[in-house]
């Protein structure tokens, strides 16, 4: 396993880390046992992984994690879980309700600090009432040793060119220890003033699911080629693309897959890279492919070349 750091924070990260959240919810859709889910974040370590992202409204993932940690030394592993400032609605909750989240969080993770507290899914036109509200409660939170470092997640639904992270780093460069976005292959917007500004200031870039969805579902590639087509910025009929990513197959990427991983944590901003499943085969796959966490250099320089504009919403 290679490992990096968390930004400024100096914090050793896995290169790879494992996301409670996602379409199998820590296994829950799958089914897993809690004795099959304690297998396989037992093996998650054994691989080397040190870093476990959740959130609170991910479901009964938290508590779940936390029964799966249980009896593991916490000076092995890095824990990440977020806060959602609405529920429902579009008002802004209260910052006593990011307080009560934090102890909630707190108890079911069995733990006494998280390492990464962090505002879940910012949206454009949003940032600034976000972060008056609610920075001062984060700050508090490191300040009483509940939160080692404070950070934000970004949905790229709502956001594809990144302006609220590029916003966070321009105004509040020294506030933020951790933002958490994708970047991958049909997602490399980021590359242009995003990493940059995070590596000048040391906030570390959590790079979350790049290789779900588009790049491994035939039929929204297709939905989105089509959008690209539409908007003339991209040459979607260059053979490389038209064809599909198959042409990434080689000895050391043996799936789109495990090419899609090894592009994403091949920038040097990305701190780690989170990939979850439910499954112990899929995981050990997944973190074969950061054995060599790049690809080779005709192929990396011929996506940049192609695709160094995309900024797929999902």
């Amino acid at each position: 396993m290679h490992y990096r750091t968390l930004g400024k924070s100096g914090i050793p990260v896995s290169i790879v880390s494992y996301g409670g959240g996602g379409p199998s919810q820590f296994g829950k859709a799958a089914g897993l046992t809690a004795s099959q889910r304690r297998d396989l974040i037992a093996r998650a370590l054994e691989l080397g992984i040190n870093l476990f992202d959740t959130a609170a409204n991910y479901g009964d993932s938290e508590p779940q994690l936390g029964q799966a940690l249980k009896g593991v030394p916490r000076d092995s592993y890095l824990v990440a879980t977020k806060w959602s400032w609405k529920t429902g609605g579009d008002d802004f909750l209260h910052p006593d309700a990011l307080l009560a989240s934090v102890e909630q969080s707190l108890k079911r993770l069995n733990t006494d600090v998280i390492d990464i507290m962090q505002i879940h899914g910012i949206l454009p036109g949003t940032y600034h009432d976000i972060t008056d509200r609610y920075a001062p409660t984060l700050l508090k939170l490191k300040e009483e040793g509940k939160a080692r470092l404070i950070g934000f997640s970004q949905m790229m639904t709502e956001d594809p060119k990144l302006t609220v992270p590029v916003a966070a780093l321009k105004e509040h460069p020294d506030l933020w220890d951790s933002i958490m976005f994708k970047y991958g292959i049909l997602n490399q917007w980021a590359a242009k003033e995003a990493f940059p500004l995070a590596q000048k200031h040391g906030v570390a870039i959590l790079n979350m699911a790049p290789v779900r969805f588009t790049l491994t579902r035939q039929h929204e590639l297709d939905e989105l080629l089509e959008t690209w087509r539409s908007e003339g910025e991209i040459d979607v009929d260059h053979p490389k693309i038209r064809k599909g990513f198959d042409w990434l197959i080689t000895e050391d990427a043996p799936t789109v897959i495990s090419a899609g991983y090894k592009f994403a944590a091949d920038h040097p901003a990305v701190s780690t890279v989170i990939s979850g499943t439910s499954n112990i085969a899929h995981l050990e796959d997944n973190v074969a492919a950061f054995e060599n966490p790049s690809l080779p250099e005709e192929h990396t320089a011929l996506l940049k070349e192609l695709l160094g504009d995309s900024a797929a919403p999902r």
